[in-house]
Formats: structure tokens, C-alpha cells, sequence
């Protein structure tokens, strides 16, 4: 899998709350905070908080439809995929080595942009997402 880079998204309670501890009791300087989502750059890594409400709405739990049909989880690993095909492509792998896979769809991003989306759990139940911009990935294509 050829990612072009690497999301955990945790649940907070806060996020004001969560940015003000990173940036100003731990002094990371690669904090901020868009879209009511906590954004931390990290080497190699780049950690989304996102209050319980709007993480929440990413998995069956919500109270209404989901983003994803896909089971709840403490956490969500994320990767930047260049092509629709390669998430298609990534997810058949996963299935034919007897991994559980989520049909991959569109979803709206906060943003106002669209993702295409793959979800597959790892052997422990990790739940990891394949993301492809489509705006990216259209403007690549042309």
C-alpha cells in the first residue's frame, strides 16, 4: 500500500480545550485547530482530535445515517490514496487474505469536498480508512 500519508483520528471531549493543551502546556507548534477539528503534525503522522459528536457520526453509532457504514471504534486510521482504483485495489487484497472490508463509497468532507472512501480492520479489529480525494485524484487524471 503506497499511502500518501497517515491520519489517527481520536475522539475528545473538547476540542478548544485539546488544542490549547497541545500548543500551549506541551508547546507543539504544528497545532491548530480547522474546521473543529485539532490538526497535529507529528512526524510521519498526522493526528486529527475530533470532538465525540463529529467522530461519532463516522461510524454506526450515530444516531442518525452515518458516514460510513462501518463499526464504531476508539480510533481510525487514516490514508491519503492517490486513485479510486488503488483503494478498490487495496480493499480486494484485504478481502481475498480473509480480512473484513466495508463497501467503499462517497462521502462528503466538512470541507465541501468529496472522498472516496475505503474501510477495511486489520487481524485485531483496527480500523483503518482509505481516503481519496476526488478533486485530487480528477485533477491528477487530466
Amino acid at each position: 500500500m503506497k499511502t500518501q500519508g497517515v491520519v489517527l483520528s481520536l475522539a475528545v471531549t473538547d476540542a478548544a480545550r485539546s488544542h490549547d493543551f497541545y500548543r500551549e502546556v506541551l508547546g507543539a507548534d504544528s497545532v491548530r485547530l480547522d474546521m473543529g477539528i485539532v490538526c497535529i503534525e507529528l512526524p510521519g503522522i498526522m493526528l486529527f482530535l475530533a470532538e465525540i459528536a463529529d467522530f461519532t457520526k463516522y461510524s454506526r453509532e450515530a444516531k442518525r445515517a452515518p458516514l460510513l457504514p462501518v463499526p464504531a471504534s476508539d480510533a481510525l486510521l487514516s490514508c491519503a490514496i492517490a486513485s479510486t482504483e488503488e483503494v478498490d485495489d487495496i480493499l480486494s487484497v484485504v478481502h481475498a487474505a480473509g480480512g473484513r472490508t466495508f463497501e467503499a463509497h462517497e462521502i462528503p468532507h466538512v470541507s465541501g469536498r468529496r472522498q472516496y472512501v475505503g474501510t477495511f480492520t486489520d487481524p485485531d479489529g483496527h480500523l483503518w480508512q482509505l481516503v481519496c480525494n476526488l478533486a485530487d485524484a480528477q485533477g491528477a487524471a487530466e
